[in-house]
């Protein structure tokens, strides 16, 4: 059953649509796309009634983010600009009032203007929406993060100007609007009783002596310039009806009355949807613009000194500051890779990744998302610590290998299942879903930062006792009788929670190799310990997997695949994708870790899923009926490395387009994923499912490490670091990628020798050459450039010839220069 207020704004969003020519309202992005095409269908399983799936925007999570690096909290960004602080309960957005005709002018609604959106640059958070009217009224909104005081303390900051295109005299209100609903929806409330805060505003009041005003008990929007008019608006009389919601609002007064009510405070404890619009008067002509500064608290503030510091530092400074850090971060540190003009949005979209990650990191946790998913996974986490690694902010990735993971590392002697407690690394999340992987990860992730960190930081040895040690021997003595992990929910989109999955062997041994490797190169005298654990591991996994090929074979499969895990033989669905973690990131089939059979069934499976799942991009239906953008990038990287860089060129291209989706004209994303892609965004509603599907958090930081590391080892990747090491050049860039005279750079990479590596490649088409110089390289390592651009006829390497043996040009340790020439 619904509870009211989730039935009241269930009630008053679809009469305000229906009613939106007699009187505008501010209806968001996501609630339009419900209506457009509704569906009484819902997830029964997490919500209680269809309103509480709407009011939790259960199907359109679609927004824009900014925020401060390593801050708890980040700001949301709508459509129409609507600002979200995530944690606050409003939100923030502007219109346009003609008080001569009672025009008012929504932003959120087709026909009250264009709206157009875009990211001051890829590597700045800041986000610019410009509105212009059909009577040529124009404002351009920018929003970023920052922060004032001794304390650094966050908010955030809009600036808005009104201007005239054409030049002509125009006057009017522009208005500012705080409202309970935002980007993200107005109220989650699941079965599980998970709520990111409770967003009704149940209170709301102006101060005008103090330019700001009140949300509940916390602080709103903070005006540096007062408004000359506004009204609050709320449920005075208790009423149960939507439409008193409806006809007493500002909206309803500025379109039928001309003027808001000037009430100072309000109340709504029925619903909690209180309102209030202030409006400030414009006359512009010809380039003359009026401006108004917006701040947003973000972090907790209270009292007048805290006042006084919130407005200390002016607008401009606070912007210059932010694009100033943002600059120096992104394009003075860390890998600089640098693609020709037909592919350098990949370039861009690769800076504005890494401010992404950086975005969502609480404080040294990286957090796969700024909304639902702002929490803690040791499997995300993994992942998105190498990317970051890798890429070059290796403090964060220390930061959270090195601190937070300890934290994790269960010194209990209880059980956790059929699983013993000490040596677990999990906390909730992990112990609540049984996620057996994560062990794996843990140990997977701090061996390759051990290697990128180099021998000099000791980082693995700093942490081997107890926390990688005994976390090995935790995956040595809590298998099943069958010698796998046991049953659990570790990935949930790869099956039941009641069955076994490869997903969890794979990571478990990714994990004991990196620990063994760990343990020879510190000395430890456990190394021999951790081989037999991983080889018997190694043989559980290898024979079950042998196993479940053969049962598929008998009961007359004719493809071969591995399916999700020994529970699910001849289950031929999406949830293979699991497979994928064999290639990405697990480099299993380097040195055919499980066996050449095995190898050679991975390579089928990614056969098999792209298929029967991929249509652009990887369609997930068996768990989410919707596309999943960070498990088409993980395919994308296994076909790579398994050798198929057309394949992921086309992936990698549906990726980008997936990143910057648009409906109606309208942009739902300026270059982040959510974990799912709705198909009807997708398509643009040519493809709609009356069914529903499921939607996480966007930006999703797994997707954005996933992009990270899949750009980089297109542009190079490590091979047997441990026994002939060497770096592939250039696997993955495509012949047309670089026309003639276009280069491809790579500048400060970090890499698992633990120094850096940097070269130039140059394209001659017309005389059939490319050309490589190693700017910069690790000590012993050889390379390999698997020429894509035609049959490779002869290379020479420091002006010696080399000898061609194929398409993958060997390459000596210590060249600086090396050509191939191609038919």
């Amino acid at each position: 059953m619904a509870q009211t207020h989730e039935w009241m704004f269930y009630e008053v969003m679809w009469r305000a649509w229906a009613g939106r020519e007699q009187v505008p309202y501010p209806v968001p992005w996501w609630a339009q796309q419900a209506f457009r095409r509704w569906s009484d269908d819902f997830d029964s399983g997490t919500y209680e009634s269809k309103e509480a799936a709407f009011a939790s925007n259960a199907l359109y999570r679609y927004w824009h983010m900014v925020g401060v690096k390593d801050h708890r909290q980040e700001s949301l960004i709508g459509q129409a600009g609507e600002i979200e602080p995530v944690y606050d309960k409003y939100s923030l957005s502007f219109f346009l009032h003609d008080p001569a005709t009672g025009a008012v002018r929504l932003p959120q609604l087709p026909d009250g203007g264009r709206v157009e959106q875009r990211l001051e640059a890829p590597h700045l958070p800041v986000v610019l929406t410009t509105f212009r009217t059909a009577d040529d009224v124009e404002f351009v909104q920018r929003t970023f993060a920052g922060t004032v005081g001794a304390s650094q303390r966050d908010l955030v900051v809009t600036r808005v100007t009104v201007g005239s295109p054409t030049g002509q005299e125009r006057t009017g209100l522009l208005c500012a609007a705080v409202l309970p609903a935002g980007p993200s929806g107005f109220q989650r409330h699941d079965r599980n009783g998970r709520q990111i805060t409770d967003r009704r505003l149940t209170f709301l009041r102006h101060l005008p002596n103090e330019q700001r005003v009140e949300t509940n008990a916390g602080w709103g929007p903070v005006f540096d310039t007062a408004p000359q008019q506004y009204g609050v608006y709320g449920n005075p009389d208790f009423s149960s009806d939507p439409a008193t919601y409806l006809t007493r609002s500002a909206f309803h007064d500025l379109a039928v009355g001309g003027k808001l009510n000037g009430a100072l405070e309000a109340q709504d404890q029925v619903s909690g949807l209180c309102s209030a619009v202030f409006a400030w008067p414009f006359q512009i002509a010809e380039d003359e613009v009026f401006e108004i500064d917006v701040r947003l608290p973000v972090d907790q503030f209270s009292g007048s000194a805290d006042l006084a510091e919130l407005r200390g530092t002016p607008a401009t400074r606070l912007e210059s500051a932010n694009r100033d850090f943002w600059t120096a971060k992104l394009l003075g540190q860390g890998l600089q890779p640098g693609l020709p003009r037909p592919v350098a949005h990949l370039a861009d979209q690769f800076r504005q990744a890494r401010s992404q990650l950086l975005i969502l990191s609480d404080h040294g946790e990286i957090h796969p998302g700024p909304t639902v998913y702002d929490s803690f996974w040791i499997r995300d986490s993994s992942v998105e610590a190498t990317a970051c690694s890798l890429v070059g902010d290796s403090a964060l990735a220390e930061r959270q290998l090195g601190t937070h993971y300890p934290l994790r590392f269960n010194r209990g002697t209880g059980r956790i299942g059929p699983c013993a407690e000490y040596g677990f690394y999990g906390g909730p999340h992990e112990k609540d879903d049984r996620e057996w992987d994560s062990n794996g990860q843990a140990l997977w992730a701090i061996g390759r930062f051990d290697r990128t960190s180099g021998r000099r930081a000791a980082f693995g040895a700093k942490l081997y006792v107890p926390y990688v040690r005994d976390a090995a021997r935790w995956l040595r003595d809590n298998r099943d009788r069958y010698g796998l992990l046991h049953s659990g929910w570790s990935a949930e989109h790869l099956g039941e929670r009641d069955k076994p999955h490869y997903w969890d062997d794979f990571w478990g041994l990714a994990g004991l190799y990196e620990a063994a490797r760990l343990a020879e190169r510190i000395g430890a005298p456990e190394a021999g310990e951790l081989w037999g654990a991983f080889d018997d591991l190694k043989r559980a996994t290898a024979e079950s997997i042998r196993w479940v090929l053969g049962e598929q074979q008998r009961h007359g499969a004719w493809e071969t695949y591995i399916p999700t895990g020994p529970g699910d033989v001849g289950r031929c669905d999406s949830t293979m994708i699991g497979t994928a973690a064999y290639f990405h990131p697990l480099r299993l089939h380097m040195g055919s870790k499980l066996g050449d059979d095995i190898d050679r069934a991975a390579r089928f499976t990614l056969d098999t899923m792209y298929a029967r799942f991929v249509t652009g991009g990887f369609r997930h239906d068996a768990a989410w009926n919707a596309y999943g953008p960070y498990l088409t990038m993980q395919l994308a990287h296994a076909c790579l490395l398994a050798g198929d860089p057309g394949r992921m060129d086309e992936l990698l291209g549906w990726t980008m387009d997936a990143g910057f989706p648009s409906v109606a004209g309208r942009a739902a994303a300026l270059g982040a994923w959510n974990e799912q892609h709705a198909y009807p965004v997708a398509s643009d509603f040519a493809e709609a499912p009356f069914g529903r599907w499921y939607m996480g958090d966007i930006p999703h930081g797994w997707a954005a490490a996933e992009y990270l590391l899949l750009i980089r080892d297109i542009l190079f990747f490590e091979a047997d670091e441990d026994h002939d090491p060497h770096l592939y050049i250039a696997p993955g860039v495509r012949p047309h990628w670089v026309p003639g005279g276009e280069r491809v750079t790579v500048d400060a990479a970090p890499t698992l020798f633990g120094s850096p590596f940097g070269y130039r490649l140059a394209h001659e088409p017309a005389a059939r050459t490319v050309t490589v110089d190693i700017t910069q390289a690790p000590d012993g390592v050889r390379f390999v450039y698997p020429c894509r651009f035609g049959e490779v006829r002869s290379a020479e390497a420091n002006g010696q010839e080399l000898a061609v043996t194929g398409q993958d040009v060997r390459v000596p340790a210590g060249t600086w220069r090396f050509s191939v020439t191609y038919a």
